[in-house]
């Protein structure tokens, strides 16, 4: 997967500067940087006066990628003490002067390095020296399958064992949930697996590093690494300025009576009379995902297990939460009915598409 933009190309020598001027032209967008007296000489590039390791750091916040025209020695001092966390880290890619060598020094998978400097190459007719250990044996890498399927991360330090088994050699299985109705999910790593499937019992008994993709709390003891689709839908409702922590508890808390995953939920939905409702956003924005609202006229037209005459009065339908969920779900299945106490209700619909993104229109109503 290509890097995100902004990229930012910078060089230290005068031949660097003429090779920074390039890939900026080879990359639209991208910002191509050079010392004053270097930057000067060259039309397109950007001059600077403070150390490097200043430039870097000034820009490093909202980079997607970094071109780093310098020894591989004075990039790796210059990033040292801005280094945080391999899924937000950008890429960073050194090139020699010549432009012969492109070599991914930081994010090679999630970061998009490797890709990036596959693509310097393509383009310069350049050398790309990929170092990742999956990549050297043509092995996937987890974090990568688990990002392009939209795949939480329960733990990172999973995603380190399930690579090295791969790089090593060592069987590799993979479970998926049966309840998720996805049995072909992981098909494309077939080759690379000893074990694929949505037997509780054949997981349970796999000897090898062991992916689990499930929305359930309870997953073989055995795994590896835990995954979480996106795919519970949390219909939400609550009194009229509710206190925020209050419904948030209690959400957190009936999710994990549920045995269900916080990391597997995919949205909050209520009815559009609660659209400005502060508790239910701040509910969306603890759990990381969108807030959608549905008219209350839509969610009157489904047919749910607990419709109460008292909210149809209040807000126009006989069910908030049981409703906006199934909604939420694409016409899924309900998998927790309504729970609730004094301020909130929440009821939990399982996605027709797990480990898929929201729909288009799910995202124009957020």
């Amino acid at each position: 997967m290509p890097v995100r933009r902004p990229i930012h190309a910078i060089a230290l020598t005068r031949d660097g500067a003429a090779l920074v001027a390039r890939l900026a032209r080879e990359f639209p967008g991208a910002k191509a940087l050079a010392p004053q007296r270097f930057a000067a000489e060259v039309p397109g590039v950007e001059g600077f006066a403070e150390p490097v390791r200043a430039v870097i750091g000034r820009l490093w916040p909202e980079a997607g990628g970094f071109l780093l025209v310098m020894a591989a020695g004075i990039a790796v001092r210059s990033i040292a003490g801005l280094l945080d966390d391999k899924a937000r880290d950008p890429a960073v890619v050194v090139l020699d002067p010549r432009g012969a060598f492109a070599i991914p020094l930081l994010s090679g998978h999630l970061g998009g390095a490797n890709a990036l400097a596959r693509e310097v190459a393509a383009k310069l007719g350049a050398v790309a020296v990929i170092t990742t250990a999956t990549d050297a044996v043509g092995a996937p890498a987890a974090e990568v399958w688990a990002r392009d399927h939209d795949l939480g991360v329960a733990d990172p330090a999973g995603v380190v064992r399930v690579n090295a088994a791969w790089a090593n050699g060592e069987p590799v299985g993979l479970y998926v949930h049966p309840e998720l109705g996805c049995p072909e999910l992981g098909a494309e790593l077939d080759p690379h697996l000893a074990w694929r499937g949505s037997d509780p019992a054949r997981a349970q008994g796999f000897t090898g590093a062991l992916i689990a993709v499930s929305h359930r709390l309870a997953t073989p003891e055995n795994a590896a690494l835990v995954l979480w689709p996106r795919c519970l839908h949390l219909g939400v409702g609550c009194r009229r300025a509710a206190e925020p922590e209050r419904v948030a508890d209690g959400v957190r808390a009936a999710l994990a009576a549920a045995g269900l995953a916080e990391g597997a939920v995919a949205d909050v939905a209520s009815v559009d009379a609660k659209a400005d409702e502060p508790a239910l956003h701040a509910l969306a924005a603890m759990l990381g995902v969108a807030f959608r609202v549905f008219p209350s006229a839509e969610l009157g037209e489904v047919d749910v297990p607990s419709p109460s005459a008292r909210v149809s009065r209040a807000v126009g339908t006989a069910s908030v939460s049981e409703a906006a969920a199934l909604v939420a779900s694409g016409g899924g299945e309900l998998l927790l009915p309504k729970q609730k106490d004094a301020v909130w209700t929440l009821a939990v619909a399982l996605g027709k598409q797990a480990g898929g993104r929201l729909p288009r229109d799910a995202e124009e109503r957020t």
